[in-house]
């Protein structure tokens, strides 16, 4: 049997024991938690890289010069300057 003044210093060492063992606990808890939000991260990363892409891609495409023509043409009503109607403004030399 132990001595009687072994006892005080055995039960600090039981809740230091303790202590730390819900400490890790709690900070394995915890990174698991960070863990999850930065695959959640991750994959909203990934869907907006897809998505910029995609808007990207479409931007480029609406950008054509053939789109934007047809567009004047049939949409808006608009047509092509007869050799006429064009007038050239030289701007004077400094």
């Amino acid at each position: 049997m132990r001595n009687r003044k072994d006892l005080p210093a055995m039960a600090i060492c039981l809740c230091c024991s303790l202590l730390l063992l819900v400490l890790s606990l709690l900070c394995g808890v915890r990174l698991t938690a960070v863990n999850d939000l930065a695959a959640e991260r991750m994959r909203r990363a990934e869907q907006l890289r897809q998505e910029n892409a995609r808007l990207r891609a479409r931007c480029e495409s609406s950008l054509s010069l053939e789109e934007i023509e047809s567009y004047a043409v049939h949409e808006l009503g608009m047509q092509r300057l007869s050799a006429e109607q064009i007038v050239v403004v030289e701007e004077p030399i400094r």
